[in-house]
């Protein structure tokens, strides 16, 4: 009879704290915001905003096609795309001034399309495939920070990788093609690649190892973002992960990430943010505070329009504190259950 006492006991603990917890929207910014869930099953929808980034600097003519970005050291580091030097450029944040510049002696650039960063290693993504499937030698070059900060060329070790649900590789692959990228983060103990889609405008996230060796990049995710991804950032705090992009008509986008739980980057928050700035071909980002970043654009030139290579800024202060100073109060308990009473 005790036993059974102590059964009922703990299955009625069980489900009060199931009937505590509410799945929903707890972001204060989003339209669908609900102040009483406490586990966010990433469904907020948000009103379509454009912001008007602001300017910094236009880059040296050297970078005009600059690819990816990171801050680090007090300066933005910066690289161009297919067919450049394999080179690494410093800069101030408030001049076009390149104070360093890098070489990697080991690495060609067949097209360099973007550069991440943790506590001790640059990885540079020789994986851009210019809307085709038809490479065969996709690869990430890791580089030591103590080794930039000591010289002007680095040695770097290299991370080989084909992706695991490409099931051939056809030579001569025409445009609108699944299996490029242009974006990558290192989190944690792995790299993440996010594709740009032609074919279909969604993204993919690849995790990879940060290892050097030869391997598979594993699929683990998919994400409609209604474009191309070019760049990708995680703020220094873990919470926020910026995705750079355009469209079809070459209007740029940030796509953010936040409220995720774990790696599980497209769990949580997910909000697309149109920037006021046509007919520009925004390749990297870089986060350049917990809430502001940088944005980088490649010349573009046609016939009717040509917008030089520059540095922009965004503050995004008004889209993500809400959902953070709900976070912080002890009211939300997000992916906590809530103790019952006895």
């Amino acid at each position: 009879m005790k036993y059974f006492s102590v059964v009922l006991l703990f299955g009625s603990l069980s489900i009060s704290n199931v009937k505590a917890q509410k799945a929903g929207c707890p972001d204060p910014a989003a339209l669908n915001y609900d102040s009483s869930v406490t586990v966010n099953n990433g469904s907020c929808n948000y009103k379509n905003i454009s912001l008007s980034p602001k300017h910094k600097f236009a880059l040296n003519p050297i970078l005009s096609e600059t690819s990816g970005l990171i801050l680090w050291n007090n300066k933005i580091w910066t690289h161009n795309d297919s067919g450049g030097d394999p080179f690494l450029y410093a800069m101030q944040p408030t001049s076009n001034a390149i104070v360093k510049t890098v070489k990697i002696t080991n690495a060609t650039n067949q097209d360099w399309e973007d550069i991440a960063q943790d506590s001790k290693y640059i990885y540079i993504g020789d994986f851009g495939n210019n809307g085709r499937s038809n490479r065969t030698d996709l690869k990430v070059y890791k580089v030591k920070k103590a080794d930039i900060l000591a010289g002007n060329s680095v040695t770097a070790s290299v991370i080989n990788f084909s992706y695991n649900d490409q099931t051939e590789v056809v030579a001569g692959q025409t445009r609108f093609d699944n299996f490029d990228c242009e974006a990558m983060i290192a989190y944690g103990d792995s790299l993440y690649l996010f594709s740009k889609n032609w074919g279909d405008y969604k993204t993919r996230l690849y995790k990879l190892p940060k290892k050097p060796g030869t391997y598979k990049a594993i699929n683990i995710g998919e994400l409609n973002v209604h474009g191309l991804i070019t760049g990708a950032t995680v703020t220094a705090d873990k919470k926020t992960i910026a995705l750079s992009g355009y469209n079809t008509l070459i209007n740029p986008f940030v796509y953010l990430l936040y409220g995720f739980k774990g790696t599980d980057f497209f769990g949580g928050n997910k909000r697309k943010v149109l920037l006021s700035e046509n007919f520009t071909q925004m390749e990297g980002i870089c986060a350049a505070g917990s809430t502001s970043f940088y944005v980088s654009n490649e010349k573009f030139a046609h016939s009717l329009v040509t917008t030089p290579a520059k540095i922009r800024e965004i503050n995004l202060d008004s889209l993500l504190n809400p959902y953070y100073a709900a976070k912080a109060n002890p009211a939300f308990k997000t992916h906590k259950p809530v103790a019952a009473k006895p």
